[in-house]
């Protein structure tokens, strides 16, 4: 059985979630008026950069900007409309599509990035030491090693 919730943990995890919300509205409304991307779909287009072939199943984007399926579908028909992204079916397996990030894509998202972090420092790093953001890093990126691969298999 699990130990006693502490007080400091109760503490910290309305923290994580207070912080998580106001930090996404805060950045959202400066990328909102630099008529720049909005954040999820900055991280969408982010994953598909940085995968290979620059193209994910859409169950793995799913996964890495932890969307249900409906909400995926939904994004992604919003980048596609806007020529950000196209979709690719898998030769192998009819049921399998992808997602692909096209330049325009791309070029959006370069462009998004200089604003986005301004934004991060503004809002989130500018509050904290270079110690404290190593140290949050690193909590929040060892809970993320724990428990990535069952987020990741949606268990």
């Amino acid at each position: 059985m699990a130990a006693e919730l502490s007080k400091n943990g109760l503490e910290a995890w309305k923290g994580l979630l207070l912080a998580h919300a106001t930090l996404v509205e805060q950045i959202d409304h400066v990328m909102a008026e630099a008529d720049l991307l909005p954040l999820d779909w900055y991280d969408a287009l982010l994953a598909l950069e940085d995968a290979p072939n620059q193209r994910l199943k859409m169950s793995d984007l799913a996964d890495q900007v932890l969307l249900s399926k409906s909400g995926l579908t939904r994004l992604v028909d919003r980048l596609e409309a806007k020529g950000y992204i196209k979709r690719e079916a898998c030769r192998a397996d009819r049921r399998v599509a992808y997602a692909v990030i096209t330049p325009a894509g791309l070029k959006a998202r370069e462009g998004s990035w200089p604003t986005y972090r301004a934004a991060i420092q503004e809002h989130f790093a500018s509050q904290l030491s270079d110690e404290e953001a190593k140290i949050v890093g690193d909590a929040l990126f060892r809970f993320m090693g724990r428990y990535r691969n069952r987020v990741c298999q949606g268990t």
